[in-house]
């Protein structure tokens, strides 16, 4: 019965997925491999897809929820509801009579779509393009790697990713957060599954694009603009980290003593970061900093090891908990179920911030904290005498990370990058071997003992011993014990200490 919780966590969840199905169940659903809906076919209600291939050419009178690999609507195909999809690719080129809402890594609107009046875009992906000729009759709304606009946009864009380039016409405002120019796209290590171009980041307005309203955008240089703005232009430097080796390239204005400046107040403003998160740590779970500062003594290879894994599958995994957790939130949200639809979704909006917000909090603030703890507490224990443990930990955490951010925020090229990287993946490793070593504690089946079997009464001779002397038996006086014929008269040996 140790498992009983585990059994009716199943059960439970098994109960709840048989409601689920047989809510679902009442509209279309196509899962498989190949999932196809033919020319002429229509389908009358939403349309759930779990599918690897998923091709429309017939009709959806509803909606299309749901994930697939690779998705088509073909030129003949028609979807008068939403589209709620997440998977790898999704290409449109039929009709599509209300919003589309996508996450994965690449959407193509190619010239042949036909969208109704105020349909918007949002997606979440690696690649977005507007092809020539397509036009978008709402609101582009994107975050993820790049989005190319060479059609229309008849509403806004709002845009935070790496590059964005316009070369078609967008009627609405241009909101837009973009990276530095300076870095080269080709990151990706592996052949790539799609016929993606990257482009180089940062914001581009070809001669032939042109923005009816005002373009507001922030980076790390001017983007590179040579089509027509129809409102104001604003743009936002985001100031990198100071290089000492940048001055002469920067304005006579800038001296010395503003790199320098502009350094104390980077190391001011992570020192105080660190000292808010380590305050809440220390508070609520200090020993989450102290073990694994130890375990960074004893197992320095290890732990950065293990750090450098778990910070590399970080961005996979939390792709992968935002695009279940979309497509969660939107089977919930078009499934009645009275009143558990609100609290569902606020259970999945918990979790998904939780798990994502926490994710976050280890890498960027806790196991850099533990590298601080290391470094204070070893100058800590060394000039400072103090006897309180939490006055302790506090010190060395203001001491370690005043010395931590001094080195990480150098303004020499990528000293600064360097030496974080191996604070935080070191520290996170760490983390990883105290939470591993914790689990194994608790995991642990120890022995039952045999109970203690029932043992009979001692014999006289061991009641002696122990100081407690039988009483003789009683003296019949017919024959005497050997040796005792000659005692004196009156002599009672078991009766000596109490006559004493």
């Amino acid at each position: 019965m140790r498992h009983w919780r585990v059994w009716f966590a199943c059960l439970l969840a098994a109960g709840l997925l048989g409601t689920l199905w047989g809510v679902v169940s009442a509209a279309e659903s196509l899962q498989g491999d190949q999932c196809e809906i033919p020319a002429g076919e229509e389908i009358a209600s939403d349309l759930y897809v779990i599918c690897n291939t998923l091709t429309i050419n017939g009709t959806v009178r509803g909606d299309i929820i749901g994930g697939a690999w690779s998705a088509t609507l073909g030129p003949a195909g028609r979807v008068t509801g939403d589209i709620w999809l997440a998977g790898g690719q999704l290409t449109l080129e039929g009709r599509v009579d209300d919003d589309i809402r996508f996450a994965g890594v690449d959407l193509d609107l190619r010239s042949t779509v036909q969208l109704r009046d105020r349909s918007d875009l949002t997606a979440i992906a690696l690649n977005v393009e507007i092809w020539e000729r397509a036009t978008l009759p709402g609101d582009l709304n994107f975050f993820g790697y790049q989005a190319l606009v060479l059609g229309a946009v008849e509403g806004d864009v709002n845009f935070n990713g790496s590059a964005l380039i316009i070369g078609g016409d967008v009627a609405g405002t241009v909101t837009a957060s973009v990276g530095s120019g300076e870095t080269s796209p080709s990151f990706i290590p592996f052949p790539f599954p799609f016929s993606v171009s990257f482009q180089t980041p940062g914001l581009t307005v070809r001669s032939g694009g042109s923005i009816g309203g005002d373009l507001n955008y922030s980076g790390a240089r001017p983007g590179n603009i040579n089509g027509r703005i129809g409102g104001e232009i604003n743009f936002t430097l985001d100031m990198p980290r100071p290089d000492i080796t940048q001055a002469a390239l920067e304005t006579e204005e800038t001296t010395t003593l503003d790199l320098i400046g502009r350094y104390l107040r980077n190391v001011l403003t992570d020192v105080l970061a660190l000292m808010v998160a380590g305050v809440l740590i220390t508070l609520a779970a200090p020993a989450w900093v102290r073990e694994p500062s130890r375990l960074v003594t004893r197992q320095p290879a290890s732990s950065f090891g293990w750090g450098m894994i778990l910070a590399l599958l970080a961005i996979p995994v939390t792709l992968i908990i935002l695009l279940v957790s979309l497509l969660l939130l939107v089977i919930v949200a078009r499934i009645t179920l009275g009143g558990f639809t609100g609290m569902g979704l606020l259970i999945l909006l918990f979790v998904n911030t939780f798990v994502s917000g926490g994710l976050a909090f280890v890498i960027l603030f806790v196991a850099r904290l533990v590298i601080s703890y290391l470094i204070g507490s070893r100058l800590a224990r060394r000039f400072l005498k103090v006897d309180d443990r939490l006055l302790f930990t506090l010190l060395a955490l203001l001491i370690g990370a005043a010395l931590y951010t001094l080195v990480t925020n150098l303004p020499v090229p990528m000293v600064g990058l360097l030496l974080n990287a191996v604070g935080v993946f070191t520290g996170l490793g760490a983390i990883m071997l105290h939470a591993r070593a914790l689990y194994q504690r608790t995991a642990r089946v120890y022995p039952t003992l045999p109970t203690t079997p029932h043992l009979p009464a001692p014999p006289p001779a061991l009641e002696a011993l122990r100081g407690k002397t039988p009483e003789p038996p009683p003296d019949s006086g017919e024959h005497p014990a050997p040796g005792m014929s000659n005692l004196p008269e009156g002599f009672r040996w078991w009766g000596a200490d109490r006559e004493r």
